[in-house]
């Protein structure tokens, strides 16, 4: 059996409310078209949880329900831009923020973050050059688990108010917080409130990926430009789904506090078995619920090879950095798993590090072992 790191995917149980919400509702025969925009109540509960969670105010013509976060970003992609409009990139960034954009024949401008995830003024001031339209921010960052600071929004508003920036604000992962650090959205800055779009679902705080629902809130006109793309597309998200949204929020607040004490334990397990590994560098995570550690000895060797080599001889699954536009020899490895899983898939990890290390051994040094 392989053991899977490689999906961004919480294996936990979703909310008994939303699982409750979802069957009642087909039982109680909600399952026609919903509004293209999204089911009343669970926009208004979706206002309700961006203001407890990150103190932002939007009214109701401001958020938009949508098939998963996924298709929120689509939408803002597809909606503000014309092909030949350039966008920046914080690298590493998830896989879809530079997939979408070629799509739709829009220019990349690829910026690397420092470690973990914190803006680079000289190199976006650099970038900036470029006369983009819009910079993607997602934190905390898949794949590195870092978070952006107070300094770093600060930054990210000066920038987008001096160059007339849009700025989309991908917050899925916004409650995987660590160390006593606190998520900032964007868009809580006055300067950026009708600059930003945020986008968010239920897939990773709630554990309910297979539901396909997710959000953007943003201002009245380009939420407007979202839903027409949405409208005339996939039409509404699925109607029984957003009932069982309605519910993981209301019980959101127990839910999400019991998810982060399991990942927290997680998290520091994780760590704990990398370090002993000494061809591994990975910093402690800040956010998220990924390690990206880096292999030191690779040479010319890319991710893609060092993850074929550890899927077809280790036994264990997990995504290369090239996917997130790192050309060094990194990883992503999810530990939002069961903890046989987890266990298992750690040993495994170890032991296939191990097996390199002794492979690299002089005959003389395995001589000398064996006397």
């Amino acid at each position: 059996m392989i053991i899977r790191f490689d999906l961004a995917e919480p294996q936990f149980s979703p909310p008994k409310a939303a699982i409750e919400g979802t069957i009642a509702a087909l039982r109680d025969g909600r399952f026609r078209y919903s509004p293209s925009r999204g089911l009343p109540e669970l926009i208004d509960a979706i206002r309700t949880y961006l203001r407890e969670t990150r103190g932002l105010q939007y009214g109701e013509r401001e958020v938009l329900v949508t098939t998963g976060g996924k298709f929120a970003n689509y939408a803002f992609f597809s909606s503000l831009f014309r092909k030949g409009d350039g966008v920046v990139l914080l690298k590493p960034y998830w896989t879809s923020f530079a997939a979408v954009p070629e799509m739709l024949g829009l220019k990349k401008y690829e910026v690397w973050s420092d470690a973990p995830y914190h803006l680079n003024s000289d190199l976006l001031l650099e970038a900036m050059t470029k006369r983009p339209k819009a910079i993607v921010v997602n934190t905390p960052n898949n794949p590195t688990g870092g978070i952006l600071n107070g300094d770093d929004i600060k930054l990210l508003c000066n920038l987008a108010t001096d160059y007339d920036l849009w700025v989309l604000s991908d917050e899925i992962d916004w409650a995987y917080t660590f160390d006593g650090r606190k998520h900032i959205s964007p868009a809580s800055l006055a300067e950026l409130r009708d600059r930003a779009i945020v986008t968010d679902g239920f897939s990773k705080v709630f554990s309910m990926t297979g539901w396909r629902v997710g959000f953007a809130a943003g201002p009245k006109g380009v939420i407007e430009k979202m839903h027409s793309i949405q409208e005339h597309s996939i039409s509404s998200p699925t109607t029984f789904a957003q009932w069982g949204c309605v519910e993981a929020i209301k019980s959101s607040r127990e839910y999400i506090a019991d998810m982060l004490k399991k990942c927290s334990l997680k998290r520091l397990s994780v760590m704990k078995t990398l370090k002993t590994i000494a061809t591994l560098d990975c910093p402690l995570p800040e956010g998220g619920f990924y390690v990206y550690p880096r292999v030191l000895d690779r040479g010319s060797k890319g991710s893609l090879t060092f993850c074929e080599e550890l899927l077809r001889h280790g036994g264990v699954s997990v995504i290369p950095g090239s996917m997130f536009g790192d050309t060094r020899a990194t990883f992503r490895l999810c530990y939002a798993v069961s903890d046989d899983l987890l266990d298992e898939g750690m040993k495994r990890l170890v032991k296939y590090f191990n097996s390199k290390t002794g492979a690299k051994k002089s005959k003389k040094e395995k001589m000398n072992e064996a006397m």
